[in-house]
């Protein structure tokens, strides 16, 4: 008896525990890969067993679960990657069968055709753990892309149910005169190919698990906007790439107006649903153009790459446009916003830091002339005392914030 089955049966059975803690995360098909490793096994020990004279029959009992497991790879790559049309995976799971059956049947069930068939499966499953452990580099997989790696799965899957019937141990008929690198490459698709295959699955999982995370890190809980640390990572990169590029960079602090009095006086589930109406409004305001995000409290910020001064000017007048004509309407009295901006240009040897210190000091301008409109900041290169002043700012104009009424638009208006 070779060792080899053992070997499969152990590593399937140390990634099944791996597999169940896995099948409840954010991505889909972990059960189904779960429960592929549990009947994959299944399938090995029937196969070992058939290896005895007497037990030859249960090689047929393998073969039945090993097709069982091959289904729910597939089930499993389904739902993982999101395919909309069960029917596309089915036609492609069928076109890959018909190509490995057309093949057998072409060159017949000469040891030639096993070794080809071992070639082409490993093939496909080199191709596969490759785009399997990679899909957390990329944006998400378009539909191609995915039919691509069900077609690989498909062929994989496909080609691995041909070697086993096919193959000496199955028949109980040796290949005569092959030689040892063939047989060896047999041994590794019959054996290994499910236990290499969902050892990329673990990753893939572990990977966008982590990817999911770390875009919920990324993201302002309240109001889905990107959170102060993911904004000022994409601003520095914008920054530096738009500055190599000698091409144009702005930032826009915006400031939502008497937010304190809005909470004080309606509360703080107001006050929420009045930043998360607020997130919205400039989000469809900027329809692609730049990336907004939340700074903190009433504060957000807006990374504009390829705006000039003039062109942030006249896109943050429109935003301070929208806000205003967009009140809020699900509450007694629909509660107008106003928000006040500050705007600043990038220019050589800034950090994005420089650049929103400029623009926290123009909104405070646009707050002390009166608010609900925006203000460009000079261009100086901000020092020690220029970063304290900001920060001074900061705070006059949220003491400044508690001595106005957020102004209310009647219900007949």
């Amino acid at each position: 008896m070779s060792f080899l089955p053992a070997i499969s049966i152990i590593a399937l059975l140390a990634m099944l525990p791996v597999l169940i803690s896995l099948r409840a995360s954010m991505v889909e098909g972990g059960t189904d890969f779960a429960a592929a490793s549990a009947v994959a096994s299944t399938s090995t020990v029937f196969m070992m067993l058939s290896e005895f004279p007497v037990l030859q029959p249960l090689s047929l009992i393998g073969l039945v679960f090993l097709a069982g497991a091959c289904l729910l790879v597939l089930s499993g790559f389904h739902r993982a990657l999101g395919v909309h049309r069960r029917t596309s995976t089915s036609l492609v799971a069928a076109a890959s069968m018909a190509f490995v059956a057309l093949f057998t049947a072409a060159f017949g069930t000469q040891s030639t055709t096993l070794h080809a068939l071992s070639v082409i499966g490993i093939a496909a499953a080199f191709v596969l753990i490759i785009a399997v452990c990679s899909q957390h580099r990329r944006q998400a997989p378009g539909p191609v892309e995915r039919l691509c790696v069900i077609a690989c799965a498909a062929t994989g899957c496909s080609t691995l149910l041909a070697v086993a019937v096919l193959s000496p141990a199955a028949h109980a008929a040796a290949v005569a005169s092959a030689p040892a690198g063939w047989d060896f490459a047999c041994a590794v698709m019959r054996y290994f190919y499910l236990p290499v295959l969902f050892l990329g699955v673990i990753l893939m999982i572990q990977n966008r698990v982590i990817t999911d995370l770390k875009t919920a890190i990324a993201r302002d809980e309240l109001t889905g906007v990107l959170s102060r640390r993911a904004l000022l990572d994409l601003g520095q990169r914008a920054l530096t790439a738009s500055l190599a590029r000698q091409q144009p960079v702005s930032f826009l602090l915006l400031d939502l107006d008497y937010f304190k009095k809005i909470n004080d006086r309606y509360g703080h589930a107001v006050g929420d649903a009045a930043l998360g109406h607020f997130a919205g409004t400039v989000a469809t305001c900027l329809t692609g153009r730049g990336t907004l995000g939340r700074i903190g409290g009433e504060e957000f910020g807006i990374v504009l790459p390829n705006h000039t001064e003039e062109a942030a000017f006249r896109l943050a007048e429109e935003i301070g446009r929208v806000v205003r004509d967009t009140p809020i309407g699900r509450f007694d009295r629909p509660i107008r916003l106003t928000v006040s901006i500050g705007l600043a240009e990038a220019v050589p040897g800034d950090t994005i830091s420089d650049v929103m210190i400029r623009a926290d000091m123009a909104l405070y301008d646009a707050k002390a002339e009166g608010r609900d409109r925006c203000t460009i900041a000079g261009r100086f290169q901000p020092d020690a005392s220029a970063r304290a002043l900001a920060a001074a700012a900061a705070q006059l104009r949220a003491a400044d914030s508690r001595s106005f009424e957020p102004r209310l638009l009647r219900d007949a208006g």
